[in-house]
């Protein structure tokens, strides 16, 4: 058995943690310093005609060091008139717990382009507009969707960029202008294909909620019934057991039948996508656990005879409670209806009891509703 860390251990683990640290922020190559050095070493090309001058190996270290953190470059612009460019890097997702399924790889765009754009102010606010819809895109979409979006964005960029490079940074108000309205146009298509896109990728992550919901359900009734087990006695052949358990099963299966249907259909449902993946997920799980809540109060309603309904004898009883659960899962107007009756006797209960009827308040409280009802 190893011995706990001495507060000296403890504080020579911190500091080496630092240096790490330090390292890595010393070894960081950020984009526009990338941009400079290949400017440099294009201009070295051009002017010299070197191919391997003292400036390509400056370019070509501090590449490395940009790909070793940020991933490799799947495609690129870079300006000859002056330091600038964009470019598209891909790094691949790390694994889950170390050993499980790779997550999804990081597009991300990246963009210097100041320099050329000073004596052009259009076209960098196009340039921009590119990128804050590059953000959304990133941290909205996956997969192809999101390379398909993202490569979009960079050829509108590097459209942009190439109209003021091939002006050498001042190009005409005529070209300028013309330039600018056909990225905007294209820009407009890629936030269109965003949209579609990022609704279906909303439905799908919330569909995994669901499912996360179920099997956060499914864990709760077996901890649920070895906690009971210790304090009473049960047993699952029990019919009321098993009623209750179909009640709990059929509600939330009702909840995730009512979304998916909608999903199908195109019904009134609408999920605002770019909350983030972690609270779509959460949401749709809680839509399982609110059908079987509901499903589990309609049946100690029931039980309890709160709610007069003929259960059937024998073998359909089981059917009649699943297929009453399943509807108050389903829909929470028709939980509502349901469990009505038993609404109504609280209602009544509370009126004989806590006012009865034949009180000054119940009539000035009477009257008071009926003169509301005749003025609207």
């Amino acid at each position: 058995m190893s011995s706990p860390a001495t507060p000296a251990q403890a504080l020579s683990l911190r500091r080496h943690r630092a240096r790490e640290v330090a390292i890595l922020a010393a070894e960081s190559v950020s984009f526009p310093e990338l941009v400079w050095a290949h400017f440099l070493y294009v201009r070295e090309l051009h002017e010299n005609g070197e191919l391997h001058g003292s400036t390509e190996a400056e370019y070509r270290e501090k590449l490395d060091r940009f790909v070793k953190e940020h991933g490799r470059i799947l495609n690129a612009y870079w300006c000859t008139s002056e330091a600038s460019g964009v470019a598209l890097t891909e790094k691949p997702g790390s694994r889950v717990w170390g050993f499980l399924w790779r997550r999804q790889s990081n597009i991300r765009l990246h963009s210097a382009t100041d320099w050329v754009t000073r004596r052009a102010p259009d076209i960098g606010h196009g340039l921009h507009t590119c990128e804050t819809l590059a953000i959304r895109v990133t941290e909205v979409l996956s997969g192809t969707s999101e390379r398909i979006g993202m490569q979009w964005i960079l050829s509108v960029a590097g459209y942009l960029l190439g109209v003021v490079d091939q002006s050498n940074g001042k190009p005409a108000q005529r070209v300028s202008t013309k330039a600018v309205n056909r990225a905007r146009t294209e820009l407009a298509q890629v936030e269109a294909y965003y949209d579609r896109a990022g609704d279906k990728t909303g439905r799908l992550i919330y569909f995994w909620g669901m499912m996360l919901g179920l099997a956060a359900l499914a864990a709760l009734a077996v901890v649920g019934s070895e906690v009971y087990s210790l304090f009473g006695t049960f047993e699952l052949k029990d019919p009321d057991t098993q009623l209750f358990f179909v009640c709990y099963t059929m509600g939330a299966v009702g909840a995730v039948v009512s979304v998916m249907g909608r999903m199908a259909t195109g019904g009134n449902f609408s999920i605002d996508y770019e909350v983030g993946r972690p609270a779509l997920r959460r949401v749709g799980s809680f839509r399982p656990i609110i059908g079987a809540i509901f499903a589990i109060v309609l049946y100690f309603s029931l039980r309890g005879g709160l709610i007069q309904v003929h259960a059937g004898d024998g073998d359909r009883t089981g059917f009649f409670y699943g297929a009453l659960a399943f509807a108050a899962g389903f829909s929470e107007r028709r939980a509502k209806i349901i469990t009505g009756g038993a609404a109504r006797f609280l209602g009544e209960a509370e009126t004989e009891e806590g006012d009865p009827k034949g009180s000054p308040h119940a009539a000035k409280r009477r009257g008071s509703e009926a003169a509301a009802g005749s003025t609207g």
